[in-house]
């Protein structure tokens, strides 16, 4: 009986561990996997092409949204190679939330914008607790 208990006890354990691994490091096909990173920061570059043509920004302001895209093409380039990139995600975000909180944009981009900002947001939070990892 006791031989039963341990072998049982001991997968269980592996069960447990297995999950906890899988939570950290992801699930393939989940919302973090390069792929799906790359989307998404394609939805981002096709809204702010968009938008380009409707918003009137200043200089500076293009200026921010223009090298928010760089940061975020770089961040998913080295996403790919398994490297995430923090501060160049946290710029990205910081440059395109300034132009969003100053209501320089209008219309459906702009929300669409605001979505893929907080999704963006979702990603650094669930690296930060450890939910995801390298590839």
């Amino acid at each position: 009986m006791q031989r039963l208990t341990r072998i049982l006890i001991s997968v269980t354990s592996l069960l447990v561990f297995g999950a906890v691994a899988q939570a950290q490091w992801g699930r393939p096909g989940g919302p973090w996997q390069p792929d799906s990173v790359s989307a998404l920061i394609d939805h981002v570059h096709d809204d702010l092409n968009r938008g380009y043509n409707v918003w009137h920004l200043s200089h500076g302001d293009r200026d921010r949204l223009d090298h928010a895209e760089h940061q975020l093409r770089d961040f998913a380039r080295k996403w790919r190679e398994g490297r995430f990139d923090h501060g160049q995600l946290d710029g990205a975000i910081g440059n395109i939330q300034r132009i969003l909180d100053r209501n320089h944009l209008r219309g459906g981009e702009r929300d669409a914008l605001w979505a893929e900002v907080s999704r963006l947001r979702e990603m650094r939070a669930a690296y930060d607790r450890h939910e995801i990892g390298r590839w």
